[in-house]
């Protein structure tokens, strides 16, 4: 039930709390916590995944984590209709299955959409919900901000935004899950290569080449487990950022939703695309035995892959991050300054940047920041020039990575320059070689610099690839994760990756019990009838 219920933890009781008054707070927050009810987050339709603007009588939901099976409310996001007027989308608790006996309630139409991609997910029940004239009592409506009084009297939030903090956590969570998730990939793929060995036998000891030990693997791997890394540290720092905001909006403040509400776009739509693209490349650096669901990988991979579309397919959100970036460049051009720390290299666009000293922090991150300027100043370019928005969008993409992998490295520079006063000051020059790693190999990815600079960028990259490389198995084993939690042979703690994965396949229900016995019935059937001269004979007739 982990994964079925998560969603009434992460969604369903976090925006009852989040939205809700005191009154039904206590009312819903505490029936969810004894698990007097069960619920699940309803937003996502059926005619458009990105519309909500139905209303709530012809609402079909699509997609809703535990909607399928166990929940029996629902927080369903609904136009709010009085008296012919609408005001806009708002959020209502609507029982859809009885407590008692998980009978679907009146007018409500509910059940499983089916299996998932690759097999992903498949203790969820993702379900739909088809609601036909469904009424609730007036106190079903969420009213921490805006409310309906009982004479029918819409009376609307301080500010228009209060009610977006709850969506935007689920993005915020969404950063740290790719980071710890990329995690868990690249300590299987690091352990299991230091296991294995390949070609290259030694003199000496007369052991094959350990596969971690080839620059092939090492470039592959290192890498993601840098990004990792800076994914959980920039994760944890959003959410230390959320509950500010979170602060802030008891007492109607939104200064910092803006702000947070574009970072959490451009880290979550940045984050997992990076970490599910690395998990792949984590299963192919494995050879053969990656392939294998007994690697631990593929059921990473299928539970992480849709994160590129929920909670905001990953190019849509790139818009609103582009938006959010073109109006700051608005106010760098009238001479005002930037709202926020994020993009505040947008005063760099006129300053020009050196790679002489490209290990120092400061430089690092004036390359990043002037990089990203230039990407929004030249969207900014193109739609002067009579370009249409919707034209743009992979211009939009560049802008949203590029600001990304700037609040990584700035988040990344400030841990490492707050580490120095700590008692963990020792490990700063493998950590830098982490933030080293992130950066050089961002900037020959992305063509950043000169030519003339490749020869000293790729000196110090491979110097960085050989720091982090000596220290990878340190550097996966800090992350924590127990045998259990990786759920793979081939990545244990004590490296007995064969026979772990020997003990594994002789468990395999394929290979005893029943399913062995009607598997060998049907192949026996098949070489009976294959042996059977005068069966042949008389089928060809």
């Amino acid at each position: 039930m982990k994964y079925q219920l998560s969603l009434h933890y992460s969604a369903f009781m976090a925006v009852i709390k989040a939205q809700g008054t005191q009154e039904q707070v206590e009312k819903w927050y505490t029936a969810s916590e004894r698990h007097a009810i069960i619920g699940c987050y309803a937003q996502t339709e059926l005619r458009s995944l990105l519309s909500i603007v139905l209303i709530l009588q012809q609402a079909a939901k699509w997609w809703i984590g535990g909607l399928g099976v166990a929940s029996t409310h629902a927080v369903v996001q609904a136009q709010l209709m009085i008296a012919g007027k609408s005001y806009g989308p708002h959020l209502f608790i609507v029982p859809i299955r009885s407590p008692l006996d998980l009978k679907p309630c009146k007018g409500v139409q509910i059940g499983d959409i089916g299996p998932k991609a690759y097999g992903g997910f498949s203790t969820v029940d993702n379900g739909f919900a088809l609601f036909d004239h469904v009424r609730i009592p007036r106190e079903n409506m969420l009213m921490k901000f805006a409310k309906v009084t009982p004479e029918g009297r819409y009376v609307p939030p301080v500010h228009n935004k209060l009610s977006y903090g709850s969506m935007v956590k689920l993005r915020v969570d969404i950063v740290g899950d790719a980071g710890w998730t990329l995690a868990k990939a690249v300590t299987i793929a690091i352990r299991y290569c230091t296991v294995r060995r390949q070609f290259n036998i030694n003199k000496h000891d007369g052991l094959e080449t350990q596969v971690i030990s080839y620059s092939s693997v090492q470039h592959r791997l290192m890498p993601l487990l840098a990004t990792a890394y800076g994914l959980i540290i920039t994760g944890k720092s959003l959410y230390n950022q959320f509950t500010q905001l979170l602060e802030q909006l008891e007492t109607n403040d939104t200064t910092l939703l803006p702000e947070i509400h574009v970072t959490s776009c451009a880290l979550k739509s940045w984050g997992t695309r990076c970490s599910t693209d690395g998990m792949e490349e984590c299963r192919k650096s494995m050879g053969g035995h990656g392939y294998s669901v007994f690697s631990g990988i593929s059921g990473l991979f299928a539970t992480s892959v849709p994160s590129n579309t929920y909670e905001g397919d990953n190019y849509v959100l790139s818009q609103q991050v582009a938006r959010f970036l073109l109006k700051q460049l608005q106010l760098v051009a009238k001479g005002k300054p930037v709202t926020g720390s994020t993009a505040e290299y947008l005063m760099l666009l006129n300053q020009h940047m050196t790679v002489e000293h490209i290990l120092d922090p400061q430089v690092q991150l004036g390359l990043f920041g002037l990089r990203a300027a230039r990407l929004v100043a030249d969207l900014a370019q193109q739609l002067q020039s009579g370009r249409a928005w919707s034209d743009l969008n992979m211009e939009c993409w560049a802008v949203n990575l590029a600001h990304a992998e700037y609040l990584i490295l700035k988040e990344l520079i400030g841990q490492l320059k707050a580490l120095t006063s700590t008692q963990y000051a020792p490990l700063y020059p493998i950590m830098k070689s982490i933030s080293d790693m992130v950066i050089m190999g961002t900037f020959l990815s992305t063509s950043t610099i000169l030519p003339s600079d490749l020869g000293k960028l790729n000196e110090a990259y491979r110097a960085c690839m050989a720091t982090i490389s000596i220290n990878a198995i340190a550097l996966v084993d800090s992350f924590g994760f127990t045998d259990t939690e990786l759920g793979s042979a081939l990545g244990r703690y004590d490296g007995r990756a064969y026979e772990a994965l020997w003990e594994a396949t002789q468990k395999n229900p394929v290979n005893h019990g029943p399913d062995h016995i009607k598997l060998n019935n049907v192949v026996l059937e098949i070489l009976h009838r294959g042996n059977n001269l005068e069966y042949l004979q008389s089928a060809k007739l």
